[in-house]
């Protein structure tokens, strides 16, 4: 009875770290079919062996949540949730024989204290990690190798404690905690030159994007450079043309021609160099080089483009590559969308400092009449504009999880 206690204590401890770490949201569904399909199963396995009992609730658990979350990060936070149990349960279990006092039930205590220590350390995991995985990106063969790693040492743990039986209880313990916390060590002493491989990777990725955008960027102001090269040369014939109306005291004919003629010959120019000032609070070269030529790609398309940065914006708390890619994603949908407009065709643009410190990106756009099922944009496969389509939401939901 005391084992089944023991057990049941640390599959619910293992089923609440693995949705912490994965932030897998649950339905009473899903922990039914959790329950049905993995606890139960392993609970029966394990009267016939213990050995045959764990080995199928670890393949199953594996199975599970990869299904519901289709990412091999999922799998590492299985491995490493697996591995802190071992290590807890080690650990309170040489606390329990070195307590001076027996004032509350042994097997009382020692749930107390593993699941304290537990929850510790799986909470240290969560906050400890969520940066390197946040670097990693979406590196598979990194996620790969870890994935590799954590498995080893998972094996090595749990085959530890099976080849061990010679030994006393207490002595038992002290070399499970030295034997486990040694391969640990290695095990992260291993994995610590693979993330900073892996840092190195990105530097250039961000490098070689960085580039890219700058490049396109400063086409995008040769483009407006080439406007206001063309607006100088014709600057003194406009000059020439508007004495004529001013000599002969024609007013009204300067207001015409100086609408139909200078105005809109030289209006999209003016809004080039106007955007382009608007950009100016924006320090990023890489974004900005991506807003100034979207903002071209939709003028050419007849759109109107509105942008408002009020106040300097120097770096974002985002990997500007994944930054990058969501608005891209999120203006070419914009674009998309004033095409099938035969009026009113506008994109708005802000990106501004909220009180609470955060930086708050707003793209606002007209759309057609056409119904949009706002609960499934974001589901792979799915768009308005036909098959072979609807990659775009989908990849920024993929990015965000990352977050």
């Amino acid at each position: 009875m005391q084992i089944v206690i023991i057990g049941l204590v640390e599959l619910i401890g293992i089923f609440w770290a693995i949705t912490y770490t994965t932030q897998i949201k649950l339905s009473i569904k899903r922990i039914l079919l959790y329950i049905l399909l993995s606890m139960v199963p392993a609970f029966v396995i394990v009267q016939i062996g213990q050995w045959q009992g764990i080995i199928y609730l670890i393949i199953s658990s594996f199975t599970f949540f990869y299904w519901l979350s289709k990412s091999f990060l999922t799998l590492i936070h299985i491995c490493f949730v697996l591995i802190i149990g071992i290590i807890t349960d080690n650990l309170s279990q040489y606390v329990m024989t070195v307590l001076p006092f027996n004032l509350l039930p042994e097997l009382f205590v020692q749930l107390c204290i593993f699941t304290v220590l537990f929850v510790v350390c799986i909470i240290i995991y969560q906050h400890s990690t969520r940066k390197i995985y946040m670097l990693i990106g979406e590196i598979k063969v990194a996620y790969m190798l870890i994935l590799f790693i954590a498995l080893v040492t998972m094996g090595t743990f749990y085959i530890n404690l099976y080849l061990t039986d010679y030994l006393s209880k207490q002595n038992l313990l002290k070399f499970n905690i030295i034997t486990q916390l040694t391969y640990f060590a290695i095990m992260l002493f291993v994995l610590y030159f693979t993330i900073v491989n892996i840092k190195k990777e990105n530097h250039f990725r961000k490098v070689e994007f960085e580039t890219a955008q700058y490049t396109e960027y400063m086409h995008s102001l040769e483009l407006i450079n080439n406007d206001m090269q063309k607006f100088r040369h014709d600057h003194a014939n406009i000059l020439v043309t508007m004495q004529g109306y001013i000599e002969i005291d024609d007013f009204e004919g300067l207001k015409t021609y100086f609408k139909q003629h200078i105005f809109s010959a030289e209006e999209d120019t003016l809004k080039r160099n106007m955007r382009l000032a608007n950009l100016a609070n924006l320090k990023i070269t890489g974004i900005k080089g991506l807003l100034l030529t979207k903002t071209l790609q939709a003028e050419k398309e007849g759109i109107s483009v509105q942008i408002e940065i009020p106040e300097e914006v120097v770096d974002l708390s985002m990997n500007v590559i994944d930054i990058s890619r969501i608005l891209g994603i999120f203006l070419d949908n914009a674009i998309e969308a004033n095409l099938e407009n035969t009026s009113n065709k506008e994109i708005d643009i802000a990106i501004f400092h909220t009180m609470s410190g955060s930086t708050l990106i707003i793209i606002e756009n007209t759309i057609s009449d056409h119904p949009i099922l706002v609960n499934q944009i974001f589901n792979e496969g799915y768009s308005t504009k036909g098959k072979n389509r609807g990659t775009g939401l989908s990849t920024v939901k993929s990015i965000l999880k990352n977050y």
